[in-house]
């Protein structure tokens, strides 16, 4: 009887869940289509100054900013790459690897490669949605995971960021520790550490007691080999370190300003998409339903509220200020 009193509920559950990746993954392809769009309008506008037209100026000028900035940056090769690129004034963040991981767009036109990194992060984002059961099968988790997802992905594309690489990279890791494939988990996971903050990601699944403290050295001991030429050459990683804390000329007179750029370059939009696994994954194995619920409620809400918050902070601060 209880079987049958299991399988009357899961049914309904199930189909609920594929109602809404349905709905998510439509959702999904529409920012796609509509940010490409824009994309190919935004090839007939030229706005030089703020002062002609400054929402307009914000808008074109930061679509597909982030990826155009990481473009710019292989020009100066491996060995002086993290020296400040003489025309567009950026200096790279990412750990060394990153530039023989993102080789393979930089060799082709970058108005071909941009599109290419738009396909790979829907199929990425539309594969993670098919199967993130495998992670967790409640309906709240799942339907919080498509709404933040939803906002990080919208962000991430207009930028043309990477944290849907992170994502997918954390994802992957995740599901092959579940699968007690260790080796392939800290693959993954050492591949998504070109972001340096990644490096929390062993120290979430301590607390949650997916790996133990032994465990740590597995995740560790690829990220140290692939750091040995930081050590063999130190004046290579003081050079990328110095960029981390470094705005370029960006900084002005005043310190509300500075503060803004601060908060601007830490509170992004897109980290929702790697913000929200790593969320789920703290949550998912709460074994008290009534805490588990509450947790849901406040971390999600916190998420999505707190980012909100920034960025309509944000958004007032340029506009008025």
């Amino acid at each position: 009887m209880s079987k049958v009193n299991n399988y009357n509920i899961l049914v309904p559950l199930m189909k609920e869940t594929k109602k809404y990746r349905q709905i998510y993954i439509y959702l999904i392809i529409l920012i796609t289509v509509i940010l490409t769009g824009l994309r190919i309008i935004f090839y007939f506008i030229s706005v030089e100054t703020p002062s002609e037209n400054f929402f307009l100026y914000i808008i074109v000028r930061n679509r597909d900013l982030n990826f155009r900035t990481l473009y710019d940056l292989m020009d100066n090769g491996i060995i002086h790459y993290y020296r400040e690129n003489p025309i567009t004034q950026d200096k790279a963040l990412y750990l060394y690897f990153w530039y023989f991981f993102f080789y393979p767009f930089y060799a082709i036109p970058l108005e071909i490669s941009i599109y290419i990194w738009d396909l790979l992060r829907l199929f990425s984002t539309i594969y993670i949605a098919t199967i993130i059961n495998k992670i967790t099968e409640d309906q709240r988790e799942i339907s919080f995971f498509f709404l933040l997802n939803s906002i990080g992905y919208f962000a991430d594309m207009y930028l043309n960021n990477t944290n849907w690489l992170i994502q997918f990279l954390l994802f992957e890791s995740y599901i092959q520790l579940k699968k007690e494939n260790k080796l392939l988990s800290c693959i993954f996971f050492t591949l998504a550490t070109y972001k340096i903050i990644i490096i929390v990601f062993p120290f979430i699944l301590l607390i949650v007691k997916k790996i133990k403290i032994k465990d740590i050295i597995y995740f560790f001991l690829p990220i140290a080999i692939i750091c040995i030429p930081y050590i063999i050459f130190p004046n290579y990683f003081m050079q990328m370190a110095s960029n981390w804390f470094s705005n370029g000329n960006i900084f002005t007179s005043s310190i509300l300003v500075n503060l803004f750029l601060v908060i601007w370059q830490l509170i992004q939009m897109p980290h929702l998409m790697f913000i929200i696994i790593i969320a789920l994954i703290l949550l998912v194995d709460i074994k008290n339903e009534k805490l588990k619920k509450r947790l849901n409620i406040l971390v999600y809400s916190f998420v999505l509220f707190f980012w909100m918050f920034i960025w309509l902070f944000l958004l007032v601060f340029a506009f008025f200020f």
